[in-house]
């Protein structure tokens, strides 16, 4: 583990004495906004290959991280790694624990998708079933904290199983409602690739009973559109990616609204088209909370500069419809940086990955905090930039578990791309915490400088008013008067 960075000293008013002659130094604006500052690094306790990859959830003190996939070969971990993580993050938190695969298969990309909500974690193996049905038809998992200190690990049956289908590939659950992708899935053949998200009713603890209540379809499917290709989920409202709809090259991406009815009827409420600006693979990320959607679109083409690094639509529900509030472009970067690919949102917060990045090395990545309610967006730095780490390709905000915080509580937890054909890289995700703004002082200039005070009385009452003075004059010298004794000396007769 890393030692922890020491942030330089910030001055406060206290720190400035009277009569001091400090220039006049205005705050800069970006001073003026909280920061997000490195904490410090998590890596796994065993340097296995691949064992940190770029999906990462978290829920009540705990981070949860997948491991990384060799893409030539299919291969990876078939384990997810869940951190306790303590409030004032600096510090170690509860050990590592695993939640394995049920068959240990290695080819069925255990973790690529995770979604955390309270004590639950529902994961996702979009490659799974060369083994059952049919390479790809996916697998989805539910881990809840079994009765012995361990993780139990459930399916969650998908019900229309398809080969090549990918179930998995996108999942999502906000602790009462449990979301699953299969982007790939075609239906009836006449779309090949149109997709389709399946809707499940999470029972309360301990049970925690998982029950199929829909399966929601795009409106008009379309070959290749990959309707769930990501979903996301808050409350009455579900959020879904198609980001392969659109008649031309790159295809523009559409995101749909789903709505749950008073008598729990999930349906189709609304789509969203591409804006101006975020046209390219709208919806390939997606993030929702608090009536605030965060729709990534990671290729398209930022109009000023007619560069395509990526791009962020931000909605927002007003009197029961979405509407757009904003379209985020990043700063200064690089045409295929694919700003947009990886998003997360909490607390009127936003995080945005732009994890193909070059700035510092090839790949290296970046990533962006995202201020909802004014668009301003602030760069994240990676400690330290490495060709190809794909910093930024996984975000998620996370709470430290704790009474007594130490630092920060609120984390941004940012996650890489790992090859884990590389024996030296076993993974790692960077903490970072929230800093408030800076203090904004005002000083005197030289110029201006004063005199201090005199030092203040501590008697409380106010000062008594000192006599008038009168010139002196000669006085006589006046001899003492003997004093007289307190008492009459006694006599030896009565």
């Amino acid at each position: 583990m890393r030692a922890m960075r020491i942030e330089p000293t910030i001055l406060t008013a206290a720190m400035l004495a009277a009569g001091s002659a400090y220039p006049a130094c205005p705050a800069r604006a970006a001073d003026a906004l909280p920061s997000w500052r490195w904490v410090r690094t998590v890596a796994p306790q065993h340097a296995t290959p691949g064992s940190f990859g770029a999906a990462v959830s978290s829920s009540d003190g705990r981070l949860w991280i997948g491991p990384s996939r060799d893409l030539d070969v299919g291969d990876g971990p078939p384990q997810v790694t869940a951190v306790g993580i303590l409030a004032g993050f600096g510090l170690p938190g509860s050990g590592d624990s695993l939640a394995a695969h049920p068959d240990a298969d290695r080819t069925a990309g255990f973790g690529l998708a995770l979604a955390a909500s309270h004590d639950a974690c529902v994961i996702g193996s979009p490659h799974a079933g060369c083994r059952r049905r049919g390479c790809d038809t996916g697998q989805a998992h539910l881990v809840t904290p079994a009765h012995d200190g361990t993780w139990s690990v459930d399916e969650v049956a998908c019900p229309e199983p398809e080969p090549a289908s990918e179930f998995g590939a996108a999942v999502a659950t906000d602790g009462t409602t449990i979301v699953i992708g299969s982007p790939r899935f075609d239906g009836d053949g006449t779309a090949v690739d149109s997709g389709a998200v399946d809707v499940y009713r999470l029972g309360p603890a301990p049970d925690r009973l998982v029950t199929h209540v829909a399966r929601l379809r795009p409106p008009a499917p379309a070959t290749g559109a990959r309707f769930g290709s990501a979903v996301a989920v808050d409350g009455d409202w579900i959020a879904i990616g198609e980001p392969g709809a659109g008649p031309t090259l790159p295809r523009a991406g559409v995101v749909h609204l789903a709505h749950r009815a008073p008598d729990g009827a999930w349906s189709h409420h609304a789509s969203l088209r591409t804006p101006a600006g975020a046209q390219g693979w709208l919806g390939a990320s997606l993030a929702l909370a608090d009536g605030e959607l965060l729709a990534g679109a990671p290729v398209a083409r930022d109009p000023a500069s007619r560069i395509a690094a990526g791009a962020v639509a931000h909605f927002h529900l007003r009197d029961g419809a979405w509407t757009l509030r904003r379209v985020v472009h990043g700063n200064d970067l690089g045409a295929g940086a694919g700003f947009g690919q990886a998003l997360a949102i909490a607390d009127g917060w936003g995080a945005v990955g732009a994890p193909g990045e070059d700035a510092g090395a090839e790949d290296a990545g970046a990533a962006f905090a995202l201020e909802l309610r004014s668009g301003r967006l602030r760069r994240i730095e990676a400690p330290t930039p490495r060709a190809g780490a794909g910093f930024g390709a996984g975000l998620a905000f996370g709470t430290g578990a704790a009474s007594v915080a130490l630092g920060p509580q609120r984390f941004l937890a940012i996650a890489g791309r790992v090859d884990p054909e590389v024996p030296a890289i076993p993974g790692m995700v960077e903490l970072y915490g929230l800093r408030a703004a800076a203090p904004v002082l005002i000083t005197r200039r030289a110029s201006q400088a004063q005199e201090p005070p005199p030092p203040r009385s501590r008697d409380p009452r106010p000062p008594s008013p000192s006599p008038p003075t009168r010139p002196s004059r000669p006085t006589a010298a006046i001899p003492p008067r003997p004093r007289a004794p307190r008492h009459p000396p006694r006599s030896g007769a009565r």
